[in-house]
């Protein structure tokens, strides 16, 4: 089952189960299956485990996975061990006893990357930490110690035959302090929402539009706008147990039992879904209380997922770190604050876009430089409309040509001159990739006529003459030798 946001019911799982663990007597150790177990002198079958870091989740990547936890959470421990003595010699003049006077879990340290955060001592512990930050190494160190009480006897009128004491026991005791120290650590991340940033967005030439582009700088879940109005990211999520806490072992010096484990953490998964980031809210009226301009960030393979897990990621996804957000049915103030929520339970960061951007309304003009029957050459201005001030930035585009506009907002293009109709646009860079936004525009303009030039025409005029006078010449004389009869020009009166 896949969940939209990190579920927060794992952690009321994990604390229940947790309070279920029975640690065993001074002789026996109960530990999950798979743990690394340590031996000493006396104290054997030595471990700690870390039973849960929570709130975390562990993120699916392309390249393997990560856990994430929150700057502050808890680290669940259990721990335990069995004192193994040597047996007593009651046989001879010389003679040993052994027991175990005190045991105990006598401390046990969280440490990140070596600094000690919290301490406790106990077979099970929840020791919290504040304030971490950047990948960090979260570890364990439990202190084992034992007391045993070890008395020797000696008896100087040993009688060997009947083997018995005649005399008095003369009475050595010593108490032995052993101590064993047993680890265990964990590889994680702390997702931070802190240095999350962005901008809100107006729109000069329409009042009833509004925006923003936000800048998580870290994975995220969801970002809240307006109540119930979210951007959701195509990070989803499910749980699953922990492998090795199936089966709890019982271990003795001469035998260890296995049991069905009453004790089955849970772990919340992310992974990336197939849909990119959408707007799961309904709309209003008909139109879309949000929409999602752009989402982008790093592209990246899908992962593969354990073979139990009956779930399909994304074979290709962006991991969108920002995202431009816009809507025509949300007042402007509804983009003052957002909400993001990351992909940690329980982890939220409250962004405030105060200071606006306006979208500008520009001017786009088109002239005709120069043009003939096949070429024509096109200027265009690209102005703010308030200010007239020229625009930098984008491109012209008249057909299938294309220019940027230069600091003086000019940009010149050759065209065909098929059409005596111009047709061009302005085309600015998107207002969530730069911190000055323009809105496009239009303009047309039209080719002037294509009429021969002057000394064309003389050219042509006298081609003309040269071509007809000769021409009209035959043909007015042909006509007079026949009196008239060929044209009729000559009266034959």
């Amino acid at each position: 089952m896949s969940f939209e946001q990190p579920p927060d019911a794992v952690e009321t799982w994990n604390d229940g189960d947790f309070e279920g663990f029975s640690p065993g007597g001074d002789d026996e150790s109960v530990h999950p299956n798979g743990a690394s177990l340590e031996d000493d002198e006396y104290i054997k079958d030595a471990y700690v485990e870390i039973y849960a870091v929570q709130p975390s989740t562990i993120l699916h990547e392309d390249n393997g996975t990560t856990q994430y936890v929150a700057p502050d959470g808890d680290v669940l421990t259990i721990s335990d061990y069995r004192v193994l003595l040597p047996e007593d010699d009651t046989s001879g003049s010389e003679q040993e006893e052994w027991s175990l006077t005190e045991t105990s879990v006598d401390s046990i340290e969280l440490k990140a990357d070596g600094e000690t955060l919290s301490t406790s001592d106990g077979h099970q512990t929840t020791l919290s930490y504040e304030d971490l930050s950047g990948p960090v190494e979260l570890t364990v160190e439990a202190e084992i110690t034992a007391t045993i009480k070890h008395v020797t006897l000696d008896c100087p009128d040993w009688v060997v035959v009947d083997r018995v004491c005649e005399g008095l026991w003369s009475e050595e005791v010593d108490h032995l302090e052993r101590s064993k120290t047993v680890t265990a650590s964990r590889d994680v991340v702390v997702s931070q929402l802190s240095e999350s940033s962005g901008t809100r967005v107006e729109f000069e030439a329409d009042n009833d539009r509004t925006g923003a582009v936000i800048n998580a700088n870290s994975t995220w879940s969801t970002i809240d706008v307006d109540g119930d109005v979210q951007a959701r990211s195509n990070w989803w999520f499910y749980t699953a147990g922990k492998s090795g806490w199936h089966t709890m072992v019982t271990r003795t010096a001469t035998e260890s039992t296995r049991t069905e484990s009453s004790m089955r953490p849970l772990q919340v998964h992310a992974y990336p879904d197939r849909e990119s980031p959408d707007v799961p809210t309904q709309s209003i009226a008909g139109e879309n209380s949000l929409l999602i301009e752009e989402a982008w960030g790093a592209e990246r393979s899908g992962p593969s997922l354990p073979e139990n897990i009956d779930i399909d990621p994304a074979e290709t996804y962006v991991d969108a770190d920002s995202i431009a957000l816009s809507s025509t049915t949300l007042e402007g103030e509804a983009f003052d604050e957002v909400t993001l929520q990351g992909v940690v339970q329980g982890q939220s960061q409250t962004v405030s876009l105060d200071e606006p951007q306006t979208v500008r309304e520009t001017n786009l003009t088109l002239s005709v430089l120069e043009s003939n029957s096949t070429r024509a050459t096109v200027r265009a201005e690209v102005t703010e409309n308030t200010t007239g001030n020229a625009v930098s930035t984008g491109q012209v585009v008249i057909g299938d040509r294309s220019t940027p506009v230069n600091a003086s907002g000019m940009a010149v293009l050759e065209i065909g001159s098929s059409s005596s109709l111009v047709r061009g646009q302005y085309v600015p860079q998107e207002w969530w990739h730069t911190d000055r936004p323009y809105a496009s525009a239009e303009d047309r303009t039209k080719l002037p006529p294509n009429f021969p030039e002057f000394r064309t025409l003389v050219q042509l005029a006298l081609v003309t003459l040269l071509w007809f006078v000769p021409l009209a010449a035959a043909v007015f004389g042909f006509d007079y030798l026949t009196r008239g009869t060929f044209l009729g020009l000559i009266d034959q009166q």
